[in-house]
């Protein structure tokens, strides 16, 4: 049985297993915490300001997620587990986050990924909608979506 449902502070261990053990883009939590500032405190304290999230259930073990940030319209995070991918969750997880981000009075949402097109994330997006921007924060390249 499959679920899509609000990502809870309880989700946190489970959704940083998921992201450390992502194929492409892979980080250690070492590296979330000294690069990002992210831990499962500082996302629980985001969560309760201004971030929300999604997570994708398989009978009952979450095997991808998605978060976004309201108030700045950013998608902040997707992650699939390597042997979950190509099953159309990230899409439908993405256009949860995107959805939400729209409700909250974004008619532009916008993400940063790799800018080398050969990795399958810049691809990903590009089939989803998203548009490269060119424009380069971080050594990453920010994408839009525009509310339809």
């Amino acid at each position: 049985m499959t679920t899509i449902r609000e990502m809870t502070v309880a989700d946190l261990p489970e959704v940083f297993a998921v992201r450390i053990s992502t194929v492409e883009n892979n980080v250690t939590l070492r590296e979330l915490k000294d690069e990002y500032g992210l831990t499962p405190d500082s996302l629980a304290a985001s969560m309760r300001r201004s971030a929300k999230g999604w997570v994708f259930e398989i009978d009952g073990k979450i095997v991808g997620f998605a978060m976004g940030n309201c108030e700045s319209g950013e998608m902040t995070v997707i992650a699939v587990l390597g042997k979950f991918e190509r099953r159309g969750i990230g899409e439908k997880l993405l256009m949860q986050v995107t959805n939400w981000l729209f409700h909250h009075g974004h008619d532009e949402v916008w993400l940063v990924t790799t800018p080398d097109p050969s990795f399958r994330a810049y691809g990903f997006y590009q089939s989803q909608g998203w548009i490269a921007t060119g424009e380069i924060i971080d050594e990453e390249e920010k994408f839009v979506f525009r509310k339809p």
